[in-house]
């Protein structure tokens, strides 16, 4: 059942009181007397009318002082008060609306008018109150909104530390789906591991190991993704990386993206050699990187509960026994993915070898350099200095200045080297 609107009647005459009271309870509305300003002050400590009609001129307290007093309150500021008074001079008029009135009524006063008015103002306040109950309700729901977007985004930033930024994104944008699909692609896929790591795990204290290993993950997946490759697992020290899928630049481009990145990769971990160092690891670290071009069967795989999104394959294990098959420091590539980068990149043929679960003898080549640098290759080491531009080159170097730790370098220059002869 509805509840009947209260209005408080302020005046201090009887008669008048009993008037109004007749006439508001036969329209429904409840009804609270007060016959001074001072009795209503008290009746509204206790109780919250929806309407105060008020008389001005009474004993004590008058309404102008009553009204002002109502709206300095913040508990009854918001209750209308309707003037219903014999004084009809512009000036009480002025004042009624200036101590805060939301109306002013004369007396005597038209019945129908009057109820219209009171019924009006109540209508008012009701829609104010459902308005403001409305807001604080959006309020709250905002509030609400703005914490689960926040624990959302915290859970989104702590899984994409569990999925490459590449599937990550196809998934938060909804270009991938979670169910168990997979599509045939020409992928070129990237392992590299750590020579002798078992070994190194024996002699190090877990705490250094882990920063090690930490270390050398996060400077090879910076790499990595800095060409554009998809980081799909680290395992212990071994990296798997591929590229074309879930973004492509054609295969000769992803071809050639994943070789930069290797010897990139192998550039770097040269020089982390001295921070390592420092670490207490005097043994050289050197990495075996394999790469191989081919269809691979790429998409979700595992259970209802756990997915993984990754490649399978015997492109994808053809390009894991080159890398097993690799020297420190050496960049193993299929013929396949030579076919796509030799216009690009100094390779060095390595002939055949037998590789587990292939009948036949694969061919390899090992990548050596960008052939852009290779012509004016310009390598100034202590103890070495080679530099080519054109045609032209000059080597001299002093056995007893070199040190161990620019082998790798030195190897390398000396292979462009050698190359040039060759083009001879």
């Amino acid at each position: 059942m509805t509840k009947q609107p209260l209005i408080l009647v302020v005046d201090d005459t009887p008669k008048n009181v009993q008037l109004l009271t007749e006439i508001l309870r036969k329209h429904h509305y409840e009804i609270s007397v007060a016959l001074d300003g001072h009795q209503a002050l008290q009746i509204l400590e206790k109780t919250e009318p929806d309407l105060i009609l008020l008389d001005i001129m009474m004993p004590i307290m008058g309404g102008f002082e009553v009204c002002e007093k109502i709206k300095k309150n913040a508990q009854t500021k918001e209750i209308p008060i309707i003037f219903l008074t014999a004084k009809t001079d512009t000036e009480s008029i002025r004042q009624g609306f200036k101590s805060g009135g939301i109306d002013y009524i004369t007396k005597p006063f038209n019945k129908e008018e009057l109820l219209v008015r009171i019924n009006s103002h109540i209508e008012l306040k009701q829609s104010k109150q459902k308005l403001v109950a409305s807001h604080t309700q959006l309020v709250d729901v905002n509030q609400q909104l703005n914490a689960k977007n926040k624990q959302l985004n915290e859970i989104s930033n702590k899984l994409s530390k569990y999925l490459s930024p590449q599937v990550y994104q196809s998934i938060f944008q909804g270009k991938q789906s979670q169910t168990f699909e997979s599509k045939r692609k020409t992928l070129t896929v990237f392992f590299s591991d750590i020579k002798g790591f078992v070994e190194l795990t024996e002699s190090l204290e877990s705490e250094t190991l882990t920063r090690l290993l930490n270390n050398y993950l996060n400077e090879m997946t910076n790499i990595a993704l800095e060409y554009g490759g998809t980081v799909d697992k680290f395992i212990g020290d071994a990296v798997m990386v591929f590229f074309g899928d879930p973004e492509s630049k054609g295969k000769e481009e992803d071809a050639i993206a994943c070789v930069k990145m290797a010897l990139a990769m192998k550039k770097r971990v040269a020089e982390l050699q001295n921070d390592w160092q420092q670490e207490g690891i005097n043994k050289k670290l050197q990495i075996r990187m394999g790469i191989n071009t081919g269809y691979c069967t790429v998409g979700n795989f595992g259970s209802v509960d756990r997915m993984d999104y990754t490649i399978i394959g015997q492109q994808v294990n053809m390009a894991s026994r080159l890398e097993s098959n690799a020297q420190p420091d050496q960049i193993i590539l299929s013929k396949s993915t030579f076919a796509l980068v030799k216009n690009q990149i100094h390779c060095q043929e390595q002939g055949s070898i037998q590789v587990k679960g292939v009948s036949y003898p694969v061919d390899i080549f090992e990548a050596l350099d960008l052939k852009d640098e290779g012509n004016t290759a310009n390598k100034n080491i202590e103890g070495f200095m080679l530099s080519c531009d054109g045609s032209e080159c000059l080597l001299s170097f002093d056995i007893n200045e070199i040190s161990t730790n620019d082998k790798s370098q030195i190897k390398q220059a000396l292979q462009t080297f050698m190359n040039k002869i060759e083009q001879i």
